[in-house]
């Protein structure tokens, strides 16, 4: 009998949502920090292009033809083969079963081509052209679900496709517009979207996670190192329940047990000197939260006293300076070797909420999607997110599992290309019960010792 995972509990009962009206399309905008001046439009069907407010459209594009949109003072440019109009902003509408193909483009550098669903609005902007898809939730959920996630098994698919959910409405109950690149999640059109992918998606179409009433901050990362995170060791805020650190025995055996890297030492100098607008002239590890992650770093200063950061800060401007793959974690030593900084860990991500790796070998292991986001997302509920009155259950769920088992340890899943996990934060529509509750999981004792990550 499988056992110790939070028992799954038939739920059924409203939960408490913001005020708000419903969220069918969502609004993303494209190209985040890349600052287009040309973007190339292609349609895989017709197109109806709107200039402004007027409703009817200006020009139809046949499939397949190019439009050239690039920005001459507070104007667009429109050319195609037709000619060329000018236009203050336009909507781009393909005809029944199309898309939008897209091709962004400054000098020397090009960004695309990339298919999109839904439709495109393009309008000027101080920095070029802003570009917004217009998507339906589904079609958002399962583009981000390919970008992010790229192992060919159901069940652990359809876990991310419900923490994608989850996390895309409660970002929009504090923002308007989505981002399409990793401060929220990488969203990149539909051509990497797989049946597999559309299986998961509308399998748990409309299901999101919730605790006491309120959709949860369902982050997610690549590989644990053996152990999740505490959320406010990581980024400031409130810790949240569902957010505990716990040991996790399906990632111990993941990818990314053993990494190594190295940066040159003036060169990390100078840009901390530059980011924090003080001479630095060398760092050293703070503290550790009880799992052993390195929690904050000590940036030596040439006058005064240290400089005290948050480690996954120091990690992210490391990494964004030295590429994503320099300091995969917290979990890290350091250690000075002439002009350069070495450093070796294990684990993939900010370490807070679900593992992918962790969530593929609990479905090798013959764990479901719900069993899944019990154990990563403890004492949380599943629901439907959709208006109207309360819906009927759905497929019920596994018998319950008692709570005294001790998992076994992780097999070691094969190597897939890592995913990119985000660091976690609109209307939303009125969220209804479909299926069950997660009781909280076993308590595990914690180390006390602090112990410099491995």
């Amino acid at each position: 009998m499988l056992r110790g995972l939070p028992i799954l509990l038939l739920l059924i009962g409203a939960v408490r949502t913001p005020a708000a009206q419903p969220v069918d399309t969502l609004r993303v905008q494209l190209f985040t920090g890349f600052q287009p001046d040309v973007v190339a439009v292609e349609p895989t069907a017709a197109a109806r292009i709107y200039a402004e407010d007027f409703a009817r459209p200006l020009l139809r594009l046949p499939a397949g033809a190019m439009l050239l949109v690039d920005r001459r003072g507070d104007e667009l440019r429109l050319r195609t083969s037709q000619g060329t109009i000018f236009a203050r902003w336009i909507r781009i509408y393909p005809e029944e079963g199309g898309h939008l193909r897209l091709t962004a483009r400054r000098p020397g550098q090009t960004s695309g081509p990339f298919t999109y669903p839904g439709w495109i609005q393009i309008a000027p902007d101080p920095s070029g052209l802003q570009v917004l898809n217009h998507v339906a939730l589904e079609d958002y959920v399962a583009a981000v679900l390919a970008r992010e996630h790229h192992f060919d098994d159901l069940e652990s698919t359809k876990a991310l496709a419900v923490a994608i959910r989850t996390y895309t409405l409660r970002r929009l109950q504090t923002s308007d517009t989505l981002l399409d690149h990793a401060a929220h999640q990488m969203y990149e059109g539909i051509d990497r979207v797989t049946p597999l992918i559309r299986e998961a998606v509308d399998q748990t179409r409309g299901e999101v996670l919730t605790y006491q009433g309120e959709l949860i901050e369902a982050v997610y990362f690549a590989a644990s190192g053996g152990h999740t995170a505490n959320n406010e060791e990581v980024w400031d805020g409130v810790p949240q329940p569902y957010l505990r650190g716990q040991p996790d025995p399906y990632d111990r055996n993941a990818p990314f047990q053993h990494w190594e890297a190295s940066v040159p030492r003036q060169r990390l100098l100078e840009i901390l000197s530059r980011k924090y607008g003080t001479r630095i002239t060398g760092f050293r590890i703070g503290s550790h939260s009880q799992d052993g992650r390195v929690a904050t770093i000590e940036l030596l200063r040439e006058r005064g006293d240290p400089l005290t950061i948050r480690a996954n800060e120091f990690r992210l401007l490391v990494n964004a300076h030295f590429g994503r793959h320099t300091l995969r974690s917290t979990f890290f030593t350091a250690r000075r070797q002439g002009d350069i900084y070495h450093f070796e860990g294990k684990g993939f991500g900010h370490g807070v909420g679900l593992s992918q790796y962790g969530a593929l070998e609990m479905s090798r292991q013959g764990y479901s999607y719900r069993d899944i986001l019990a154990f990563y997302y403890p004492d949380t509920e599943l629901h439907r997110y959709e208006a109207g009155a309360l819906l009927a259950a759905g497929s019920p769920p596994e018998p319950g599992r008692p709570d005294d088992f001790a998992p076994p340890l992780a097999r070691t899943p094969a190597a897939s290309p890592e995913s990119t996990a985000p660091a976690a934060s609109g209307a939303t529509r009125p969220v209804v019960a479909v299926g069950w509750s997660a009781t909280p999981a076993r308590t595990v004792e914690r180390p006390t010792r602090r112990r410099i990550g491995w």
